[in-house]
């Protein structure tokens, strides 16, 4: 099976603009490729559905295997090449998973009607190749290129790569002289953003003329990249960011040598500490990280200010110490209440005076709440767009929202 490039995706043109009457054009950022060729896939697929007991239960198993040639994706390009990213096949992506659906009827009785439908898939890929000359293809840069999410060749798809700390050999994390570790040079994986699972669960009843839907959907696993989490903690407006302000919350008693707090190296005292020697004012947020100095390979004691840490470790960008948005990586698991309905249906004696053959009445909600969710504070689905990686980022989305409406069905 084969599959071309978007509509005028691969066509290469110039953008135009115009100033003072001039007319410009300019080459875009992302360019096509008039060499490009349609990817192949190449897929077996088998299954097995069986039914008992009258139909009252059954289940559908099968279970797929693909590979994608020549995959076609938007590739980062060097920028003295003229353009930042070109249209190019990449490569070959295995994939391979199971579905499986059970369907069961647990009550049925002359009024009253029990319907159940459970599923569950699994799903796995891998990069297998990847392009002559492309290392790795960066699928999402997010955060002035502080995480990404990228395709390695060998590894999944979706694999997370952020700044972490360095360690020495005796696994101990390196503290530079400013009391915050000191990250790696390179990017390294920290979660991926594929599930380990998904699927739903659908139960319907329906007793005389009376039916209630409820559709519960759940997820098990994957890593969602939390940018609003990453910034909020950084300016101290969630709830963890409390750790270490103050002496409830963990934080230690300092004062700075001469009040001066831009040179002066924090001395550490107890909270009952009304001042410093000279007088010096005291602080009660400090924190001390665990770690190795890495210039004098002595246990770190060096206090920090709480706002000094937050800022420093979650903020935009990239930096040799501390800044990292490991921290803003986490568990996407959940289940979720989807949709309930409840509905009416009228007796055929009072449609058939109306002219009908069948009318309904519904009251519904959607997207109502969750039973659990592995991501605190913040929506499980509030991505910044529809893209299967863009999914995976949570941040500048508009607010998630429930729905409640009705609806009337007639059929004449």
């Amino acid at each position: 099976m084969g599959n071309a490039p978007e509509t005028y995706a691969a066509n290469i043109v110039y953008e135009q603009g115009s100033d003072n009457g001039f007319t410009w054009n300019t080459v875009p950022s992302s360019l096509g490729n008039s060499h490009i060729r349609p990817e192949k896939k190449y897929e077996y697929e088998f299954g097995l559905e069986s039914k008992f007991f009258n139909n009252r239960l059954g289940f559908d198993v099968s279970y797929y295997n693909n590979r994608v040639k020549d995959q076609i994706l938007s590739t980062p390009q060097p920028s003295s090449s003229g353009a930042k990213y070109m249209l190019m096949n990449v490569g070959e992506v295995a994939n391979q998973g199971w579905d499986v659906a059970i369907n069961a009827t647990p009550v049925l009785t002359r009024d009253f009607r029990w319907d159940l439908t459970a599923t569950y898939g699994v799903y796995k890929n891998k990069v297998v190749r990847l392009a002559d000359g492309v290392p790795y293809l960066e699928i999402v840069n997010s955060g002035g290129s502080g995480i990404k999410i990228q395709a390695v060749e060998g590894q999944a798809m979706g694999d997370i790569y952020a700044q972490v700390p360095q360690m020495n050999e005796k696994g101990e994390y390196l503290v530079s002289d400013n009391g915050l570790y000191l990250n790696q040079s390179e990017l390294q994986k920290v979660g991926n953003i594929n599930p380990d699972g998904v699927g739903g669960l659908f139960n319907s009843f329906s007793y005389k003329n009376f039916t209630l839907d409820i559709s519960i959907d759940y997820r098990i696993g994957g890593d969602v990249i939390n940018e609003m989490n990453q910034y909020a903690t950084g300016l101290g407006l969630t709830p963890e960011s409390l750790k270490y302000r103050d002496t409830e919350h963990g934080g230690l008693s300092y004062y700075y040598p001469g009040d001066n707090n831009s040179t002066a190296i924090p001395v550490q005292v107890a909270p009952t500490t009304a001042a410093g020697p000279n007088g010096e004012h005291i602080y009660h947020d400090g924190l001390i990280l665990p770690g190795i100095v890495a210039s004098t390979g002595e246990q770190n004691t060096r206090i920090i200010p709480a706002a000094y840490y937050y800022n420093m470790t979650y903020n935009w960008g990239t930096n040799s110490e501390q800044l990292t948005y490991m921290n803003s990586v986490f568990d996407n698991s959940y289940v979720k209440l989807r949709e309930l309905a409840l509905s009416y249906r009228f007796p055929q004696k009072v449609t058939a005076k109306l002219g009908m053959s069948g009318l309904s009445l519904s009251v519904f909600g959607r997207n109502l709440f969750y039973f659990y969710k592995a991501l605190k504070n913040y929506d499980a689905e509030s991505s910044v767009g529809t893209s299967w990686a863009n999914q995976a980022v949570v941040g500048n989305s508009t607010a998630a929202t429930r729905n409640f409406g009705f609806s009337v069905r007639a059929s004449f």
